[in-house]
C-alpha cells in the first residue's frame, strides 16, 4: 500500500466499454494485465490507496534499460517508510487505454514480492475513471464515467472524497458506529486503529481479541496486530456480517492525515471478495452489489 506525493503525467488515448479479465490472487488482491512500452502483458495489482504506479523487483530485473533516479520523498508503507527510486516510462497500456510519460516507483525488495506479481496500478492512472471490479465474475473495466449498464444491480451507494494521495475516503459503520475509512484495494485485510476499536467498545482484553500476524506493507517494517470479529461492517446499505478485522496502530494512519486519537479504518479488499462494485472516482461514489453466494463444493 504505497504512498507518495508524486503524481504521474498521463495521456488518454482510447475509450473502451467492454470488460477485461480480472485475476484474483489467493490473498484476494485484484490483478489486471498491463503492458509497458509494448511489452507482453504484465500482472499488476489494482491499488486504490497507492498514489503512484509501481514496478516490483522481479519486473525491474527484466527491464535493464530503465534509468532510475532517487526519489526525494520516501515511500510510506503500512508500517513504515522506505527510500525508493523512480523511472519514467514512455508508454503504459491497460484495459485498452494508453498513458504516456509516466513516473513510476521502482520498489526495492519488500513483503509485496510475495504476491508474485509485476507491479501495482495506482491512483495516478485510475483515479480519473469509474473503475468496476466484479470479483466473483473475474472481470473489470474503467470508463471516463459510470453508465447505466455499469450500475445495474448495484444496490448500495456511498459517497467519498479523494484525499491528497487520491485515495477514496468514506464513512462506514462498525457495529453501527460511524467511522472514517480509506478504501484500499491493495490491502488484503481490513485494519482498525485502536481509536476505532475503542469507539465500538473493543479493548485489548475484550473477549475474542487474539494475537494476529504482523502487518507488513511496501516497506520491510512490521507492526504487531490483533484480530477479532465484529457484529457487522456496513458501507451504506451493504452489510458484511461477522467480519474478521485486525487492529493495529499503523504509522500510515498518521501519514495520511489521521490524528493519533482519531478513529480510522483501512477498508481492504476482503470486504468485497464476493461482490461486484464500482469506484466512481469522477462522481465521488462507491456502488456495491449484493454478495454472490459461494458455490458448494462437489
Amino acid at each position: 500500500m504505497p504512498f507518495t506525493l508524486a503524481l504521474a503525467s498521463a495521456l488518454l488515448s482510447a475509450t473502451p466499454t467492454a470488460t477485461s479479465p480480472l485475476e484474483v490472487l489467493p490473498s484476494g488482491h485484484p490483478v489486471v494485465e498491463v503492458s509497458i512500452d509494448g511489452s507482453a502483458p504484465r500482472r499488476f495489482v489494482i491499488d486504490t490507496a497507492a498514489s503512484t504506479t509501481t514496478i516490483l523487483p522481479q519486473l525491474r530485473k527484466q527491464m535493464p534499460g530503465l534509468i532510475a533516479k532517487k526519489d526525494t520523498q520516501p515511500l510510506n508503507g503500512a508500517s513504515g517508510a522506505t527510500a525508493v527510486e523512480m523511472s519514467k516510462i514512455g508508454r503504459l497500456a491497460v484495459d485498452g487505454r494508453s498513458f504516456s510519460n509516466i513516473d513510476m516507483i521502482l520498489l526495492p525488495p519488500s513483503p509485496v514480492d510475495g504476491l508474485g506479481v509485476d507491479g501495482i496500478l495506482g491512483a495516478d492512472l485510475i483515479a480519473d475513471f469509474a473503475v468496476e471490479m466484479d470479483m466473483p465474475g473475474r472481470r473489470w473495466r474503467m470508463t471516463p464515467q459510470s453508465d447505466a449498464k455499469m450500475l445495474e444491480r448495484l444496490t448500495a451507494s456511498v459517497p467519498f472524497v479523494l484525499d491528497n494521495a487520491r485515495a477514496p475516503r468514506l464513512t462506514i459503520r462498525l457495529n453501527g458506529v460511524e467511522v472514517p475509512a480509506v478504501l484500499d484495494t491493495g490491502a488484503r485485510g481490513t485494519i482498525l486503529n485502536w481509536a476505532a476499536a475503542r469507539a465500538i467498545g473493543i479493548s485489548p482484553e475484550a473477549p475474542g481479541v487474539v494475537s494476529a500476524s504482523e502487518v507488513k506493507g511496501a516497506s520491510s517494517h512490521a507492526t504487531a496486530s490483533v484480530k477479532t470479529r465484529l457484529a457487522s461492517l456496513a458501507m451504506g446499505t451493504a452489510v458484511v456480517t461477522t467480519p474478521e478485522v485486525r487492529i493495529a496502530d499503523l504509522s500510515v494512519f498518521q501519514v495520511i492525515g489521521f490524528k493519533t486519537d482519531q478513529p480510522a479504518v483501512i477498508l481492504g479488499i476482503d470486504m468485497f471478495a464476493n461482490r461486484r462494485f464500482v469506484i466512481d472516482h469522477p462522481g465521488g461514489r462507491l456502488y456495491i452489489a449484493d454478495p454472490v453466494a459461494a458455490t458448494p463444493a462437489g
